[in-house]
């Protein structure tokens, strides 16, 4: 819960972010939610073949190929190009109508001595073992605008919204996918490291798997979140984030409640696709 909210559906011709502005102007045009693969192909044991090629989402997603697409999201990066080496990916890609890519991804990986660091991914359009992409046709339009500051209670900031969906619309699934920044404050966020040597089979083992760092706002996100999984075994909330001063990774919560700030830029999906889902 945050102590001060407002929310607006407002007419965007910008997303006031350079980065993602490179890409497409807005969120409107064929919303849609795509939920590839999943955890379990990460843990306990990576399955070393669920490579995803983003060229082929626009097909899995219902989109003919004379549809220029917008993916923004959240996954797992494609170790067989960073040299085997995992990494938390933010996915920023546009297929134009001729079918011509603009890649401005970004990847977040632990180097050798034990730290992270933040690189463009340009020259691949794969991701391995998960991804969660918010999907449309990046034209300008009305999107919900949130506006939140100083955080009170133990919710999150992701989590707050999830509830907010939950508790309007019960077990109808209704989702959210776009952007927000936290634009002030520190958050705490996690890089995936080398693919552990011995199985992940706990929560607990997974933790402790992961490196935690805090990181300086602004940090830009992208993902999405749903409020009720009909069945399909979704992830049900992911969200990625990078900045222009080197910090980035899987967002989980700011750690300054007092000072954290929020915009977002939000729509909602009239569809949701379900690619690859492991078997329980």
């Amino acid at each position: 819960m945050m102590q001060s909210s407002c929310r607006n559906v407002v007419e965007v011709i910008r997303l006031h972010q350079p980065e993602l502005e490179e890409v497409a102007k807005g969120l409107c045009g064929s919303p849609r939610l795509t939920d590839i693969g999943g955890i379990p192909y990460l843990n306990p044991v990576p399955v070393m073949d669920k490579i995803y090629d983003l060229k082929n989402v626009p097909k899995w997603s219902d989109l003919s190929d004379s549809t220029s697409v917008l993916m923004i999201g959240a996954g797992a990066g494609p170790s067989h190009v960073l040299s085997g080496t995992l990494a938390e990916m933010m996915s920023n890609i546009r297929i134009d109508s001729h079918q011509q890519i603009t890649n401005k991804s970004r990847i977040c990986k632990i180097n050798e001595n034990g730290f992270y660091v933040l690189e463009n991914l340009e020259n691949s359009s794969e991701c391995m073992h998960m991804m969660n992409l918010f999907i449309s046709e990046g034209k300008p339009g009305k999107v919900i605008e949130l506006k939140a500051k100083c955080r009170i209670g133990n919710e999150a900031f992701i989590h707050s919204l999830q509830s907010a969906l939950r508790n309007h619309y019960g077990t109808q699934p209704v989702g959210l996918g776009g952007t927000f920044v936290l634009s002030k404050g520190k958050a705490r966020v996690h890089v995936m490291p080398c693919y552990s040597e011995t199985p992940l089979q706990t929560d607990v083992e997974i933790q402790n798997w992961l490196k935690f760092f805090e990181m300086s706002s602004p940090l830009t996100c992208l993902g999405y979140l749903m409020s009720y999984d009909p069945g399909f075994s979704l992830r049900m909330e992911h969200f990625h984030c990078f900045s222009n001063h080197g910090d980035g990774g899987h967002f989980h919560y700011d750690t300054t409640p007092q000072e954290a700030e929020y915009i977002g830029y939000f729509n909602v999906p009239e569809y949701l696709f379900r690619v690859d889902r492991p078997a329980l």
